[in-house]
């Protein structure tokens, strides 16, 4: 089986689990019509010679990876992430849309555009809250707010354009970092007491059976193959296309790339 990795990191661990493997960055990546064809070239290479894309692809190169991605999947190339599951994690603003209307738990939220749309935001969720700045679809900054004058001073100078701010509900509980592949699924838990949810504090947990199904219930709402999902007191707060599998490989002591490369060879039979 043929292997194309879509990335700037390298994943060399992937490698032994493919007869052959093809990488490249982003940049090398180009997608173009033909003759009335989609097709997309690496190194002049059409794609279709592949049987399977894993992708690592930004969020700030969202229009690029929906492009990408909707041709490999019309050439019938298994992939960790379809193109409609990979644009709706990467924009945050629609993610909490979805995940809410396929009744998956989540944290309510409010999306804000600018500082004028943020007043009287306490009218619409209660705090303690979360708030996430976001420039180019990457989060940037995100702390706590206990007050309605800590919101006036996170939002302030926000315009209206293409950076938005996200508020999210934050309730204290359990908090897990998961990478579900197919029907895997590892579950980091952060042990520590503050709101943060971070790497230092990591360690290899069986997750909860609360936990799994909300897991499992997001994965499949999005319909997507592999995918971090992060949870909070049973419920999603976030959802990443592009989990570190490195970290989970750390400090589970798991082989989640022998997981990430039979789910897509699963798809690829």
């Amino acid at each position: 089986m043929k292997l194309l990795k879509i990335s700037n990191q390298e994943h060399a661990e992937l490698d032994e689990y493919f007869d052959e493997v093809k990488s490249a960055n982003l940049d090398k990546v180009s997608p173009e019509v033909k003759e009335n064809k989609a097709d997309v070239e690496v190194d002049g290479e059409s794609i279709d010679g592949f049987d399977a894309v894993f992708a690592d692809i930004p969020a700030e190169n969202v229009t690029f990876g929906r492009i990408f991605l909707e041709i490999a999947e019309e050439k019938g190339l298994s992939m960790n992430y379809p193109s409609t599951a990979y644009f709706v994690m990467s924009k945050k603003s629609y993610l909490y849309h979805v995940l809410h209307e396929r009744s998956v738990s989540t944290p309510k939220i409010a999306v804000v555009g600018d500082e004028r749309a943020a007043r009287n935001l306490e009218n619409h969720v209660k705090g303690p809250l979360i708030a996430r700045k976001f420039e180019e679809l990457s989060e940037v900054e995100k702390k706590k707010i206990d007050t309605v004058e800590d919101i006036g001073n996170f939002t302030e100078g926000i315009e209206y354009g293409e950076d938005f701010l996200l508020f999210q509900e934050y309730s204290a509980g359990d908090k897990y970092r998961c990478l579900v592949a197919g029907d895997s699924l590892i579950s980091l838990e952060d042990v520590s007491d503050g709101w943060e949810i971070r790497e230092d504090n990591l360690r290899y947990s069986n997750v909860p059976a609360e936990v799994k199904n909300v897991v499992l219930e997001a994965k499949n709402a999005l319909g997507t193959k592999v995918a971090e999902v992060i949870v909070r007191n049973n419920q999603v707060v976030d959802v990443n296309p592009n989990p570190d599998l490195e970290l989970y490989s750390e400090v589970s002591g798991k082989d989640v790339y022998k997981s990430v490369s039979e789910t897509l060879q699963e798809e690829a039979a």
